[in-house]
């Protein structure tokens, strides 16, 4: 919703029988896509809950990559490997998207903040498995400093310690760096808690409001 304005929807039932009908034809053993669904997100949500629990995180985030490994291993699929998992796994992130594609001017808008010397990174609260394919389509991989992704750790913004690894690991100033997001219940209210300044680009056509309008600024 900020750099990529993308239309998905993880629970639709076209979304899980675009899925199913990925797996019949790589014969992958399943239930029907209601039990398979349900069981699906029963798992997510108690994955979520023992982070919690045992670590006392308030915004935990999880790896799906495991839930899915185990989810089809219990439908009687064996030898299942890594890199299947993650076919697998962005099968579902493609069957799920209605429509994707970068904002105007979001591409024209980095290049330019990179001419002017500036450090631009990607702070997600998203799955690696799905995201990464994308972050590398679209091209972000080559401009971004960095790309950190929340399934790599067990929390998710606006969860301080989330802001803290990017900005310890990048010697960033708190005074000199600005979080824009399109969430203001992640990406502002974590910049709030974290003490940092923020862009919400939030309503329709908002963001592409945004950068081309930033863009003209620089003319």
């Amino acid at each position: 919703g900020t750099l990529i304005d993308l239309d998905s929807d993880e629970k639709a039932a076209s979304t899980w029988k675009k899925f199913i009908r990925w797996l019949d034809k790589r014969d992958v053993k399943h239930p029907n896509y209601i039990t398979m669904r349900r069981e699906f997100f029963e798992m997510d949500l108690a994955a979520r809950a023992k982070i919690t629990s045992e670590m006392g995180i308030s915004h935990p985030e999880i790896d799906v990559i495991p839930i899915y490994r185990e989810q089809f291993e219990r439908y009687g699929n064996v030898h299942l490997t890594d890199g299947f998992i993650e076919e697998l796994s962005y099968a579902f992130r493609e069957a799920s998207i209605c429509s994707i594609g970068v904002f105007d001017g979001v591409m024209e808008y980095l290049e330019a903040l990179k001419k002017a010397g500036k450090r631009i990174f990607i702070l997600s609260n998203a799955q690696r498995s799905y995201t990464w394919p994308e972050v590398v389509q679209f091209g972000f991989d080559k401009i971004m400093d960095d790309v950190l992704i929340s399934s790599d750790d067990y929390y998710m913004k606006p969860q301080v310690e989330y802001f803290d690894r990017l900005f310890k690991k990048h010697n960033l100033s708190r005074e000199t760096s600005v979080m824009i997001g399109d969430s203001y219940s992640s990406d502002i209210q974590g910049a709030i808690n974290y003490g940092i300044d923020y862009i919400l680009l939030t309503g329709d056509k908002s963001a592409d409001k945004f950068y081309l309008n930033e863009l003209s600024s620089e003319n």
